[in-house]
């Protein structure tokens, strides 16, 4: 799947002429056909108008249908990092099945700020990531605003943004200067206000499988403990507990 939504499909051999390829939304029954002539390698074609939803790929020849089957697991981040790096409202992926059939999911995406690393040392927790959905945004200002969850709190600091790409840092001892609190995080870019997650990787679950280390700070005479987590939606937030109540 390229990033201008046309799918390419390649066979090892020439397909025979009088074969079609069938696209077929599930729930609605609409199909999308694409011949198959003179021999070919291969067919391309354009999939960014379908339907959401679920589409099976069929072979068809000879009034019979057949899976389009392929032993190729079909996932790039870097290809799913550059069709990201364009506006879209909606995202058209491959998904290949335990017995290797070949399926569409097309969705409906918002704009969210795509976390690629976290690094939390040094007194502060630094964040690199991509806008995802929205495109470059050249000539506007980002800004990090860290949102807690129990109050109006709110801590707001500016941002590196170059094309879709930025980098952003909180100081521990900011977020320790507030009462105890989870913070959750968004990137403010012109119009667009965008969560801050890790989803392109296509692992979903993070929370309880991926942890980071805490940093203490001390603050009104109390210590704090601060550490990055995943939600369970994939979510980057911040715990800032006392020490010895850390766990959010």
């Amino acid at each position: 799947m390229g990033a201008d939504d046309r799918l390419l499909v390649r066979w090892p051999a020439p397909v025979p002429d009088g074969h079609r390829l069938v696209l077929r939304h599930r729930a609605s029954g609409e199909t999308r056909t694409e011949p198959i002539t003179g021999g070919r390698h291969s067919v391309e074609l354009d999939v960014g108008d379908l339907a959401s939803g679920t589409w099976t790929l069929v072979i068809e020849a000879g009034g019979l249908d057949r899976p389009l089957l392929t032993d190729d697991p079909g996932f790039s981040l870097d290809g799913l990092r550059a069709y990201a790096d364009r506006p879209r409202e909606r995202a058209v992926g491959v998904v290949r099945t335990p017995e290797g059939r070949v399926k569409l999911r097309v969705r409906k995406v918002t704009p969210h700020a795509e976390v690629e690393a976290v690094h939390p040392r040094d007194g502060e927790i630094r964040i690199i990531g991509r806008l995802a959905y929205t495109g470059p945004r050249p000539g506007e200002s980002a800004r990090l605003v860290a949102a807690a969850r129990e109050s109006e709190a709110r801590l707001v600091r500016d941002v590196r943004l170059g094309g879709t790409a930025f980098q952003a840092s909180l100081a521990v001892r900011d977020l320790a200067a507030a009462e105890p609190a989870l913070w959750d995080l968004w990137l403010d870019v012109g119009d667009v206000h965008a969560r801050l997650v890790t989803r392109l990787d296509d692992a979903p679950g993070k929370r309880g499988m991926l942890s980071y280390p805490r940093q203490v700070a001390e603050s009104g005479g109390r210590e704090m403990a601060v550490r990055p987590y995943y939600t369970d939606r994939d979510q980057l937030a911040i715990s800032c507990r006392l020490v010895g109540a850390e766990a959010p």
